[in-house]
């Protein structure tokens, strides 16, 4: 990404609120500058055709790894918080502490596990955004809310810190003394299912973490005691890195949808909103938004044939990792079965497209 688009990407990430304890607020767009904001290097590759819709389609969704991380942080919050550190922060003091190297690998092992099932490339940790992260987190936890563009009145404010929050998916608590946060992969799991963002059928946070032009991250999370309350916050550096790897060009996958494959329960919800993405030009991140969704039709198929109810259709051209994205809301989806999807009528370039994929709920 070149360094004249950091405040457009900044300037319009998404917010997720967890009632009555937590809160999130994540990722960018670059819907004012992504037709030429990013030339992607990495390997030139002719992508894959899209698969071929059928007149009904194919239930049983292509068997796909579910990678479990395994977790090494305790899951009682005050024994979590104390294993979780090298050195431990002091909010109230505006020391961010130092996250321990157990917390970045199961982060990473789980942005990777997630990353696994849609078939994109693995990303690699950034040591040299790790400041910016836990700055970041530092902010949102010593002042109880979020917010990507924190104004320098805030306590333990800095200028390293303000640059992580505007390019981080953003995760916190309202500071109290019951205050229980899971461990990392549940936080991943509200980043990914977006049932608490603030902002209504906005699916950001998700975006960025799928994002086939994603190629590192740095993870930071501050906790501890302010005043008899606790507080928690993260921050998921998911843009301007620095120095980050190229883009595998030849390993990217024709779209990117949530779910699909077998996708395992604690990264879904049934009240989530399912989305879809198509990868047209792996090179060249803003030649993505050459996709037009205002035709769409979407058919969620049971193995018996019967249609499920689709509502809440939207789409867009935002910048949240890949610029073209379309959403909606599936009834009466259950565990443990198979279900196909066929997106017809997509205007790729002008040209009319179809996309079928199936999914699973496992767990």
């Amino acid at each position: 990404m070149r360094p004249d688009s950091t405040f457009a990407w900044r300037a319009l990430l998404p917010l997720i609120l967890t009632a009555p304890l937590l809160a999130s607020c994540g990722g960018g767009d670059a819907s004012t500058t992504t037709a030429d904001v990013t030339v992607v290097p990495g390997a030139t590759a002719t992508p894959a055709p899209a698969p071929t819709a059928t007149a009904t389609p194919t239930p049983t969704p292509t068997p796909t790894a579910s990678p479990t991380p395994t977790a090494s942080i305790p899951t009682e919050w005050a024994a979590g918080i104390a294993a979780s550190y090298a050195v431990q922060p002091d909010v109230a003091n505006c020391k961010a502490g130092t996250l321990g190297t157990n917390v970045r690998a199961e982060a990473l092992a789980i942005i990777n596990g997630i990353r696994a099932l849609h078939k994109l490339p693995p990303v690699s940790y950034s040591d040299a955004d790790q400041a910016e992260a836990m700055e970041s987190a530092l902010m949102m936890a010593a002042n109880g809310q979020l917010s990507h563009t924190p104004p320098t009145s805030w306590k333990c404010y800095s200028a390293s810190g303000a640059a992580g929050a505007g390019s981080s998916n953003l995760y916190g608590s309202v500071p109290s003394p019951y205050l229980s946060l899971s461990p990392t992969d549940t936080i991943f799991a509200g980043w990914m299912t977006e049932i608490r963002n603030i902002v209504a059928d906005n699916v950001g946070h998700r975006r960025w973490i799928l994002s086939p032009f994603l190629t590192s991250i740095a993870y930071g999370r501050v906790a501890g005691t302010v005043g008899g309350n606790r507080t928690d916050a993260t921050s998921l550096k998911v843009f301007g890195q620095a120095n980050p790897p190229a883009v595998n060009a030849a390993a990217l996958p024709d779209f990117v949808a949530y779910p699909q494959g077998d996708y395992p329960a604690r990264y879904f919800d049934t009240s989530a909103l399912s989305s879809f993405s198509a990868i047209i030009d792996p090179n060249r991140i803003g030649n993505n938004s050459a996709v037009d969704y205002s035709a769409a039709t979407i058919r969620v198929i049971a193995p018996d044939g019967t249609a499920l109810a689709v509502s809440g259709v939207s789409f867009d051209t935002l910048g949240y990792g890949v610029p073209n994205n379309i959403q909606w809301k599936v009834a009466g989806l259950g565990r443990n079965i198979a279900y196909g999807v066929t997106i017809d009528n997509v205007r790729v370039r002008g040209a009319a497209r179809s996309y079928t994929y199936g999914f699973r709920i496992v767990g």
